[in-house]
Protein backbone atom coordinates (compact mmCIF):
# COMPACT_ATOMS: atom_id res chain seq x y z
CA UNK A 1 0.00 0.00 0.00
CA UNK A 2 1.31 3.39 -0.96
CA UNK A 3 0.15 5.02 2.28
CA UNK A 4 2.27 2.55 4.27
CA UNK A 5 5.34 3.65 2.32
CA UNK A 6 4.47 7.30 3.07
CA UNK A 7 3.97 6.41 6.76
CA UNK A 8 7.33 4.63 7.00
CA UNK A 9 9.21 7.42 5.24
CA UNK A 10 7.57 10.05 7.45
CA UNK A 11 8.47 8.30 10.69
CA UNK A 12 12.02 7.33 9.68
CA UNK A 13 13.05 10.95 10.04
CA UNK A 14 10.17 12.43 12.01
CA UNK A 15 12.23 15.24 13.49
CA UNK A 16 12.94 16.77 10.07
CA UNK A 17 9.59 16.11 8.41
CA UNK A 18 7.21 18.74 7.22
CA UNK A 19 3.84 18.34 8.89
CA UNK A 20 2.22 19.07 5.54
CA UNK A 21 2.98 15.39 4.75
CA UNK A 22 0.42 14.32 7.37
CA UNK A 23 -2.44 15.17 4.99
CA UNK A 24 -1.18 12.46 2.59
CA UNK A 25 -1.07 9.86 5.37
CA UNK A 26 -4.04 10.39 7.69
CA UNK A 27 -7.75 10.71 6.90
CA UNK A 28 -9.86 13.62 8.15
CA UNK A 29 -11.62 11.32 10.64
CA UNK A 30 -8.47 9.56 11.90
CA UNK A 31 -8.36 8.16 15.41
CA UNK A 32 -4.85 8.01 16.89
CA UNK A 33 -4.38 6.16 20.20
CA UNK A 34 -1.21 5.64 22.23
CA UNK A 35 -0.52 4.70 25.87
CA UNK A 36 -0.83 8.35 26.88
CA UNK A 37 -3.89 9.67 25.09
CA UNK A 38 -6.37 9.49 22.21
CA UNK A 39 -6.61 12.04 19.39
CA UNK A 40 -9.71 12.17 17.20
CA UNK A 41 -9.74 13.92 13.85
CA UNK A 42 -6.99 15.19 11.60
CA UNK A 43 -6.71 18.57 13.34
CA UNK A 44 -6.10 16.90 16.72
CA UNK A 45 -3.44 14.59 15.26
CA UNK A 46 -1.75 17.53 13.54
CA UNK A 47 -1.64 19.46 16.86
CA UNK A 48 -0.19 16.38 18.56
CA UNK A 49 2.70 16.24 16.06
CA UNK A 50 3.28 20.00 16.31
CA UNK A 51 3.63 19.71 20.09
CA UNK A 52 5.77 16.57 19.83
CA UNK A 53 8.26 18.21 17.48
CA UNK A 54 8.52 21.34 19.65
CA UNK A 55 9.31 19.32 22.78
CA UNK A 56 11.90 16.86 21.45
CA UNK A 57 15.40 17.54 20.15
CA UNK A 58 15.43 14.46 17.92
CA UNK A 59 12.94 11.75 17.00
CA UNK A 60 13.45 9.00 14.43
CA UNK A 61 12.13 5.49 13.94
CA UNK A 62 13.80 2.31 12.73
CA UNK A 63 11.17 0.13 11.08
CA UNK A 64 11.95 -3.56 11.54
CA UNK A 65 8.87 -5.31 10.17
CA UNK A 66 5.66 -4.56 8.30
CA UNK A 67 2.81 -7.06 8.10
CA UNK A 68 -0.27 -6.32 6.00
CA UNK A 69 -3.50 -8.26 6.56
CA UNK A 70 -6.26 -6.92 4.32
CA UNK A 71 -6.78 -3.28 5.37
CA UNK A 72 -4.88 -3.67 8.66
CA UNK A 73 -1.13 -3.12 8.86
CA UNK A 74 1.19 -3.90 11.77
CA UNK A 75 4.46 -1.98 11.93
CA UNK A 76 7.22 -2.96 14.38
CA UNK A 77 9.56 -0.10 15.20
CA UNK A 78 12.18 1.30 17.51
CA UNK A 79 11.83 4.97 18.33
CA UNK A 80 14.98 6.95 19.13
CA UNK A 81 14.51 10.35 20.70
CA UNK A 82 16.14 13.03 22.81
CA UNK A 83 14.15 15.22 25.17
CA UNK A 84 15.88 17.94 27.19
CA UNK A 85 14.03 16.97 30.39
CA UNK A 86 14.60 13.21 30.16
CA UNK A 87 17.87 11.36 30.81
CA UNK A 88 19.78 14.67 30.62
CA UNK A 89 18.97 14.95 26.92
CA UNK A 90 20.67 11.65 26.05
CA UNK A 91 19.27 9.31 23.42
CA UNK A 92 16.39 7.08 24.55
CA UNK A 93 15.27 4.08 22.48
CA UNK A 94 11.88 2.43 22.85
CA UNK A 95 10.48 -0.55 20.95
CA UNK A 96 6.87 -0.59 19.88
CA UNK A 97 4.29 -1.59 17.34
CA UNK A 98 1.64 0.36 15.49
CA UNK A 99 -1.62 -1.10 14.30
CA UNK A 100 -2.92 0.84 11.30
CA UNK A 101 -6.27 0.57 9.56
CA UNK A 102 -6.33 1.91 6.03
CA UNK A 103 -9.51 3.13 4.36
CA UNK A 104 -9.63 4.85 0.98
CA UNK A 105 -5.82 4.96 0.75
CA UNK A 106 -5.32 6.80 4.06
CA UNK A 107 -4.82 5.75 7.66
CA UNK A 108 -8.10 6.15 9.55
CA UNK A 109 -6.96 4.44 12.75
CA UNK A 110 -3.59 4.13 14.44
CA UNK A 111 -2.93 2.48 17.78
CA UNK A 112 0.60 2.52 19.15
CA UNK A 113 1.74 -0.02 21.72
CA UNK A 114 4.93 0.57 23.72
CA UNK A 115 6.23 0.52 27.26
CA UNK A 116 5.51 3.98 28.65
CA UNK A 117 7.82 3.26 31.59
CA UNK A 118 10.85 2.70 29.37
CA UNK A 119 9.94 5.77 27.34
CA UNK A 120 9.23 8.19 30.13
CA UNK A 121 9.05 7.15 33.78
CA UNK A 122 12.42 5.38 33.95
CA UNK A 123 14.15 8.61 32.91
CA UNK A 124 12.58 10.92 35.48
CA UNK A 125 14.76 11.44 38.57
CA UNK A 126 13.56 9.55 41.66
CA UNK A 127 10.62 7.91 39.89
CA UNK A 128 13.00 6.27 37.43
CA UNK A 129 15.02 4.52 40.08
CA UNK A 130 11.84 3.24 41.75
CA UNK A 131 10.48 1.91 38.44
CA UNK A 132 13.78 0.20 37.61
CA UNK A 133 13.93 -1.34 41.10
CA UNK A 134 10.37 -2.67 40.77
CA UNK A 135 11.05 -4.12 37.32
CA UNK A 136 14.19 -5.85 38.55
CA UNK A 137 12.34 -7.22 41.58
CA UNK A 138 9.48 -8.57 39.45
CA UNK A 139 11.91 -10.21 37.04
CA UNK A 140 13.65 -12.23 39.76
Amino acid sequence: MEVVTLFVNFYKSLDTQSLSELKNIYSDDVVFVDPVTKHEGFAAVHRYFEQLLVDVNECTFDISQIKEVDSTVFVNWTMHFRHPKLKAGKLISVEGISQLIVKEHKICYQRDYYDLGSMLYEHVPLIGSVIKFLKKRLAS
